[in-house]
């Protein structure tokens, strides 16, 4: 009898001993957990020593730092056995598939099997009916729910996706609404939710109990449901395979066909829509980018082999240049973090308790008990932010939300939770327990977690789009433009006038932004002037063009700065001087990347991201002990602990791996780099506006709801939004016009 079981850090303390005393036939598990197995002696004692590891969804690890743990994993493994392991990495969108066979196999030769033959599926673009608005900014599921509704009611079980935690909460609330009879066949699904509630959606998703399931990245991967015959798109997800990927989690029938719609929740999404489609049909999949050799994790990788048995130094090394994310890595990177978790260093040594191995004549081990059991605790690289706890008052785990959403409620102030509306009753430590709300405005909680960049492949993809939409426009106006996306890309009536509409509008203003020339908008109010810069590379790339270019245009003075997919606009005072040469120098890459250093310096992104970064490298616990029990750690300033360090021990691994991350992973520096560039030798108009074009007006509005003050932000926001928009009427020649 062959025997599968899941071993997670979820599993039950008695499952996980009776899955040592007679292991299973094959173990279903993480980067984290494997990490985890590899250091108990438990394991090695039960003769775990597995012959195949298959990694499915291979490529969810390749762009973060569980790729770079589950390599160094993989190589403890076949180091235990004492032979090699077969390695089997599985996916759908993994491209270049080079960048995934260093991954799982570092230099060794492998095999690759491929097919050229596309797996069958339809994607359509779903438009609010004619008449219906369709807003020129904003992502509010609100909008568009009723066209989603529509949608749901056509099929027997739809899987919907949107992009973050907070409006998979607000359609959720909007669809049981907007369809009273599916009230109790409609579930929100995402990593806040209670685990129970997650295992119970997705069991009535196999058994087809749901009409529909509203979820973020949570049902992504991996799961395949045959009741599912529709996935709905909700705003672009900002990347070609992404879209793949979550297209996939349909059609899983005999010969069944992946389906579903893309359904934008403003006009420009509706652009990025067309282009993403065409990009999906054709299998231009997103290239993968793999971190280098994070630091962080390696401290964590080293400190569990020190748990597992005393080392020597010299084949550690070996071993860990083995795994592809760690195989130019310098013995003096090795070292310092070795010399790291052995206690030494100005700031960290003196003090004692930070040494956690013992590190002597090339050899090193863990230097107690009380190190080892607290590794175990906090073994992984998932981010964990100081949530509370959700509970009913019938005791039920609804699910968790940050601290301080639930610090800045008013009284008796309702807000969401896996789908329902709910207010606090009382607080008891970091446990929130609520009781239903009915008939009252509702907040969505806050989640932190990085917004999903475009991705190089889909910016690609617009700017091709909008280059034609240009060329159109200047042949026959709006009519030419919507015959051209009927003709090229198939879309229909609806989208075509639609698009062709707003280009109509933003034409009034200016050109289609592209890639050449490179225009700016440039809004003066009184002493505030605002510049707003199209360029279509992603909200990383954008971040550091907007850092840099306003660090000098204002010679370090005072500047705002938003960025987005498309854009970045900069609020400066209006004497600042800006021209197109002044602009140019702006983008000039000489010393570019030495002023995006000094730029992050002054902003607090660094500090604020020390604290994972010290998590994972074992310097700042999340979970401790007190006496016997588990427990939350206490709160630590790791803002000031990183400017601590950096002023006595710059080159500290963790430091560096600080900088590391943000300026490559967070900033995408190499990319914004050539971009700026790229810039600097490119011709660049500025257009001096009365009001942002309707290109611009997304950022525009993102900047405003940060200092909008009103009863109902959002509905303020929309009639500012629309009132913009409104100005920019077409008139009877349909020509742009240029006011410099």
């Amino acid at each position: 009898q062959i025997r599968m079981e899941v071993r997670t850090g979820d599993t039950a303390f008695a499952e996980r001993n009776r899955q040592r005393r007679s292991r299973p036939h094959l173990i279903m598990t993480t980067p984290e957990t494997l990490s985890s197995m590899l250091s108990q002696a438990a394991w090695r004692e039960t003769g775990f020593d597995p012959h195949t590891v298959v990694v499915d969804e291979i490529h969810s690890f390749a762009e973060g730092k569980r790729g770079s743990l589950l390599a160094l994993a993989l190589e403890r493994l076949e180091h235990r056995v004492g032979r090699p392991v077969q390695r089997i990495g599985v996916s759908a969108t993994a491209w270049p598939i080079e960048a995934i066979q260093h991954l799982l196999c570092g230099a060794r030769p492998c095999a690759v099997a491929r097919t050229d033959v596309k797996k069958s599926h339809r994607l359509e673009i779903v438009a609010p009916e004619t008449g219906a608005w369709l807003p020129p900014a904003g992502h509010n599921p609100f909008r568009i729910a009723p066209t989603v509704a529509n949608l749901v009611q056509q099929a027997q079980c739809s899987l919907i996706f949107l992009t973050t935690r907070s409006g998979v909460e607000r359609l959720g609330l909007a669809l049981k609404i907007l369809l009273p009879e599916l009230d109790e066949r409609i579930a929100v699904h995402h990593g806040s939710v209670d685990r129970e509630t997650r295992l119970r959606i997705e069991e009535g998703l196999k058994t087809g109990e749901w009409r529909a399931v509203i979820a973020s990245s949570s049902l992504e991967m991996g799961v395949d449901f045959s009741a599912v015959d529709q996935v709905l798109l909700i705003g672009t997800p900002r990347g070609v395979s992404r879209a793949l990927q979550r297209l996939g989690r349909s059609g899983h029938r005999i010969d069944g066909v992946a389906q579903g719609a893309l359904v934008p929740m403003s006009l420009p999404d509706l652009v990025e829509s067309v282009a993403l489609r065409e990009a999906a049909r054709e299998g231009r999949l997103d290239a993968l980018r793999i971190p280098g050799a994070p630091l962080d994790v390696l401290a964590q990788v080293l400190l569990g082999m020190s748990i597992e048995q005393e080392w020597d130094a010299d084949e550690a090394y070996e071993l860990v240049r083995r795994s592809g994310p760690y195989a130019a890595l310098p013995r003096s990177d090795f070292d310092d973090v070795l010399q790291y978790l052995s206690g030494a260093g100005k700031v960290l040594g003196p003090y004692g308790k930070y040494g956690k191995i013992e590190l002597h004549d090339g050899k090193f081990r863990v230097a107690n008990t009380k190190t080892a059991r607290n590794y175990y605790m906090n073994v992984g690289v998932i981010s964990s932010d100081y949530e509370m706890k959700i509970i009913s008052v019938r005791n039920r785990h609804l699910g968790a939300v940050e601290e301080s959403f639930i610090a800045g409620l008013q009284p008796n102030e309702a807000f969401i939770m896996a789908g329902k509306p709910v207010r606090v009753a009382r607080v008891h430590g970091n446990i929130a327990v609520v009781e239903a709300a009915k008939g009252e405005q509702v907040k969505t909680p806050r989640w932190m977690g990085n917004k999903m960049p475009m991705t190089t492949q889909l910016a690609q993809e617009e700017l091709k789009l909008r280059r034609e939409l240009r060329a159109a426009w200047d042949a026959g106006g709006s009519a030419a433009c919507a015959a051209h996306l009927h003709k090229r890309y198939g879309v229909d009536q609806n989208v075509c006038s639609r698009i062709g509409g707003f280009i109509a509008h933003h034409c009034r203003a200016m050109p289609v932004p592209t890639d050449s020339p490179v225009l700016a908008e440039r809004i003066v109010n009184g002493r505030n002037m605002l510049l707003l810069v199209h360029v279509v590379a992603g909200r990383a790339v954008n971040r550091s063009l907007a850092w840099v270019a306003g660090a000098r245009l204002t010679k370090g003075g005072s500047v705002v700065a938003n960025f987005d997919d498309h854009s970045f606009l900069l609020s400066m005072d209006s004497r600042v001087k800006v021209d197109e040469q002044t602009l140019r120098e702006a983008f000039n890459p000489a010393r570019w990347m030495e002023d995006l250093r000094s730029t992050l310096s002054t902003t607090e992104t660094l500090g604020t991201s020390f604290r994972h970064i010290a998590e994972i490298g074992q310097l700042l616990p999340r979970r401790t002990f007190k006496g016997d029990v588990s427990a939350r750690a206490s709160t630590w300033n790791a803002s000031l602990l990183y400017k601590t360090l950096l002023e006595h021990e710059p080159d500290h691994p963790l430091v560096r791996e600080a900088v590391r991350e943000v300026m490559e992973d967070q900033c995408d520096s190499p990319s914004a780099f050539v971009e700026t560039a790229r810039i600097y030798e490119t011709p660049i108009t500025i257009y001096d506006l009365p009001r942002p074009s309707a290109f611009g007006l997304p950022l525009f509005a993102a900047f405003s709801r940060e200092v909008l003050v009103a009863p109902d932000p959002e509905r303020a926001l929309d009639d500012l939004v629309a009132a913009l928009y409104g100005e920019w009427m077409p008139d009877a020649d349909e020509r742009y016009t240029r006011v410099r």
